[in-house]
């Protein structure tokens, strides 16, 4: 048994679309700068902590957003999906009304 999404197709793409634009300014974290600043601390315990958690801020930071563009590429197929199924059961009808006629 499939759930209703409870939106229309134009609901999913404007979602696709809002979280690719959220996604620009994000697309590289780049924690380059910070993590050169580790020197700066005078220990270097700190500055290999710095430059470690610098590192796994990019990766994480690249990895949510690898997700959300999947997510947002869903949204953009389940649009597609459900355009066409309109249109197809749109074109059923029209077709059995003409046959009717």
């Amino acid at each position: 048994m499939s759930a209703d999404l409870g939106v229309g197709p134009g609901v999913l793409k404007k979602g696709a679309s809002d979280i690719l634009e959220l996604l620009t300014p994000v697309e590289k974290v780049d924690m380059k700068g910070p993590s050169e600043q580790g020197d700066a601390l005078g220990d270097d315990s700190a500055a290999s902590a710095l430059v470690t958690f610098c590192a796994t801020w990019e990766l994480g930071a690249e990895f949510l957003a690898d997700c959300a563009a999947t997510l947002a590429g869903g949204l953009n197929s389940a649009n597609n999906d459900y355009t066409e199924t309109d249109a197809a059961i749109r074109d059923a009808v029209n077709s059995v009304k003409s046959d009717l006629s």
